[in-house]
């Protein structure tokens, strides 16, 4: 068995819906997720003595839908009942005086559907006895244009945020979303040739046992996913297979690096802005600067702020004469969007890339590394 398994099962959660698509998105969720048992009972149960004993469950999750439920005095009953059993809630959009009703049930916490895979996660995972909140932070590094180098910045950036600290070893995971090209893959010398197609074609398959399964560990102290398996771009199902793998392995990691290559996918837009904090990775050219400042621009919108969001100019070379671009310009570019500079280092990334090993394992001492370090100060 897996490294995982061993904590499997540990919290037991029940899930009260009349809802027949929520309840299946959310059996599959936890069902992902090895520490939790999950069981499903229709609303009706909650009139019918006997039918199931509540104080089995470490936590309840109540389906409200449209808030007709809570007109009904028998939930209200039940929850004075069994106020203790941590109770968390879901519904559609509701109007305010339902939302006084919702708040006498004294709930932990509430998510509006339609629900999202990930923000259900971190609701559970915050409530549920015994397990915590989620402390799981997630990081995109995206290229602007292609050939800027981002691939190399995240599995540095991996390497940095897995260094141990005083009371603890981070773990990490360095997500390559490049299908494509499976990158990382080769650029790490980690190349994994597990066939994801069967799994295409039903996304549930992926839980933590099969992320333990597919993962490549690296002596930089990470864990690699990366495949190149361009078919997943195409099915129908790529996106869900996608986040789901995303969703599974940021919940048992400290931190999740998601490399995201410049082309459009079906999920990268709701990665880039789910994702805890942004490194646009871009290089000293007119067209690649502009390219940076148009993303940057969109996640600011999609986001709903600038917070957490950086932009890398990578390979950048100073020129006393000649006609290369200068700082200066690239001020004039971006104005009063913060920019972090990682001066080019052909020597040692270079040969990293040839060795299939990381920058720091060739010289750690390098002008590259030292400015990964400080981007990882800045996302840590």
């Amino acid at each position: 068995m897996t490294a995982h398994m061993n904590i499997a099962a540990s919290t037991k959660i029940l899930v009260l819906s009349d809802d027949a698509a929520a309840a299946s998105f959310m059996l599959d969720t936890f069902g992902s997720l090895s520490r939790y048992d999950v069981r499903h009972l229709a609303l009706k149960a909650l009139g019918e003595k006997g039918r199931f004993d509540p104080t089995q469950f470490d936590l309840i999750v109540l389906d409200v839908d449209n808030g007709t439920l809570l007109q009904q005095p028998e939930l209200f009953t039940f929850r004075t009942s069994f106020r203790d059993i941590p109770l968390v809630v879901v519904s559609e959009d509701l109007p305010d005086d339902m939302l006084r009703l919702l708040f006498r049930l004294n709930g932990k916490d509430w998510l509006k559907k339609p629900l999202e895979r990930r923000a259900l996660i971190d609701m559970i995972s915050t409530h549920a006895p015994g397990t915590g909140a989620s402390d799981s932070r997630v990081h995109a590094v995206v290229s602007a244009v292609g050939g800027a180098g981002a691939s190399v910045i995240a599995s540095s950036l991996a390497h940095v945020l897995a260094q141990p600290t005083k009371n603890s070893t981070p773990r990490i995971d360095l997500f390559d979303t490049d299908f494509c090209s499976g990158a990382l893959g080769y650029y790490l010398n980690l190349v994994n040739d597990y066939d994801l197609k069967p799994v295409i074609a039903n996304p549930s398959r992926v839980d933590l046992e099969f992320i333990d399964l597919v993962r490549k560990r690296h002596s930089g102290g990470f864990s690699l996913l990366s495949f190149k398996q361009p078919s997943v771009l195409l099915a129908p199902k790529g996106r869900e297979l996608v986040l789901r793998m995303l969703d599974v392995a940021a919940f048992e990691s400290d931190h999740t690096i998601i490399d995201v290559p410049y082309y459009d996918t079906p999920w990268k837009y709701e990665v880039l802005t789910s994702v805890n904090s942004v490194c646009i990775v871009t290089e000293m050219t007119v067209p690649a600067l502009s390219q940076a400042k148009d993303l940057f621009a969109n996640l600011v919108r999609l986001r709903g702020s600038a917070d957490q969001i950086f932009i890398v100019i990578n390979k950048y070379r100073a020129k006393l004469f000649g006609l290369g671009l200068r700082r200066q310009q690239t001020e004039k570019i971006f104005k009063d969007i913060p920019t972090h500079v990682i001066a080019d280092d052909w020597d040692t990334v270079s040969e990293a890339v040839n060795r299939g090993v990381l920058p720091f394992q060739v010289n750690s001492r390098a002008r590259f590394c030292g400015a990964v370090g400080k981007l990882g100060a800045l996302v840590r």
